[in-house]
């Protein structure tokens, strides 16, 4: 999809098979400023991961994407709704957000269920989902 105003890529998530597992990639990268967007399209595919046969490994990309604090705060808050999560990386983070983020899953009173990581590299973060 491409969003013609700005000339902006709008690349699908997917779920792929890596390793003997399943992975779902939540693609947000390279949309820059467009918080509207950003989080239309995370929401997006959140409803695709309550499926019941969606896989409990999740990649999100944020490359090239600027996540403020209040973007980073509602993306770990959603994912800690989740109770059938394994594992959540992230690629393509700064360290501000890293921080705000892991501040959220720390703080959340409920806890977290499953193990999370930052990784900039695409091929360490699939080996790392998958246990590896």
């Amino acid at each position: 999809m491409k969003d013609a105003q700005n000339n902006i890529i709008v690349r699908e998530s997917f779920s792929m098979a890596y390793m003997g597992g399943e992975i779902w990639f939540c693609q947000l990268d390279a949309l820059y400023d467009r918080k509207e967007l950003v989080m239309e399209k995370f929401q997006k595919d959140m409803d695709s991961i309550k499926r019941p046969s969606a896989t409990g490994l999740i990649g999100i990309n944020l490359n090239q994407t600027a996540v403020d604090k209040e973007m980073a705060t509602e993306i770990a808050d959603r994912l800690i709704e989740f109770q059938k999560l394994r594992r959540v990386v992230f690629v393509g983070v700064d360290r501000k957000i890293k921080k705000v983020i892991k501040e959220q899953f720390n703080h959340s009173g409920k806890g977290i269920s499953f193990a999370f990581n930052f990784i900039d590299d695409f091929e360490k973060a699939k080996m790392w989902l998958c246990g590896n």
